[in-house]
């Protein structure tokens, strides 16, 4: 067929089909080749399972389940909606994923990181109810796996740490309140100690309260380093929350991270909210 005497409708009606065919190889190019990166990347996560016991979980009055984790230098956090549960199911599974290797931290056995899980309810005014805590249960583990996910139990029967809050929580409602009790902000310091490691350079400081992490990179440690090789932060939360208002009693965690840490890159601790002065993790100790 010559091209010059073909009528221009059907010259118009060849260009268009050229064009629709050249843009739809394009885009499924694009989507092979963005599924072939997204593979890639997923090989090089990190990943800690939290299995949930769906049956210390009240669901009639559960909006969604928030599941925040501190691991290899690295927050990560989901919120599971109630209305995607299968309610017939006894356990949730929630994976949770972060990078195997950050220019701070390259994870590796034994290091430590925690995750916890809240039951957030009608509670996010900051109002808890029938003088109880909304429910929630945390764990402190190390990792087990690099390649496959570690695995982490929560809610189980003999977990003690939302009856050891609650137990704070309601003595403070019997106490005196004082005007550290009525603050708006509570305050955590966290004291490193790194006596065993004067040499360390880079590393990062996370603290985690009622699903709200804080975390600062610390890029040149020898600068902030006490005269007894100690580093010393404080970090302020706001206590109205998304998921609720921090009480005497909350549970709290803080990690440091660095590759320049002895036995495990990653050491975490806990404490509870005492009062809403300054909360200190006295002594972090590096070892």
């Amino acid at each position: 067929m010559k091209i010059e005497n073909t009528p221009f409708h059907i010259l118009f009606l060849i260009i268009i089909v050229i064009s629709l065919v050249t843009i739809i190889l394009f885009f499924s190019s694009y989507r092979e080749l963005s599924l072939a990166q997204t593979d890639d990347e997923e090989q090089y996560k990190l990943i800690v399972k939290a299995r949930i016991n769906l049956t210390n979980i009240d669901l009639e009055i559960t909006k969604f389940i928030r599941v925040i984790g501190f691991i290899n230098g690295e927050e990560s956090k989901q919120d599971i909606p109630i209305s995607s549960i299968d309610k017939t199911k006894e356990r949730l599974d929630v994976e949770l994923k972060v990078n195997r290797e950050t220019d701070i931290v390259k994870a590796d056995y034994n290091d430590e990181f925690f995750v916890c899980a809240y039951q957030v309810g009608n509670n996010t005014d900051g109002v808890a109810t029938n003088n109880l805590l909304p429910k929630f249960d945390c764990k402190e583990g190390s990792l087990l796996h690099i390649n496959t996910p570690t695995l982490i139990n929560l809610f189980g029967l003999k977990s003690k740490a939302y009856s050891n809050s609650q137990a704070i929580y309601a003595a403070n409602l019997k106490a005196t309140n004082n005007s550290k009790n009525n603050s708006d902000t509570v305050t955590i310091q966290v004291i490193a100690s790194l006596a065993d490691r004067k040499d360390i350079e880079k590393l990062t400081i996370a603290v985690m309260v009622k699903g709200q992490i804080q975390s600062e990179v610390i890029e040149d440690a020898q600068t902030e380093l006490t005269n007894d090789y100690k580093i010393k932060k404080i970090f302020t939360f706001d206590r109205n929350t998304d998921i609720g208002q921090i009480q005497i009693g909350d549970r709290y965690y803080v990690c440091v991270s660095s590759d320049h840490i002895s036995h495990e890159d990653t050491q975490c601790g806990k404490r509870l909210i005492k009062h809403f002065g300054i909360n200190t993790l006295p002594a972090l100790e590096l070892k």
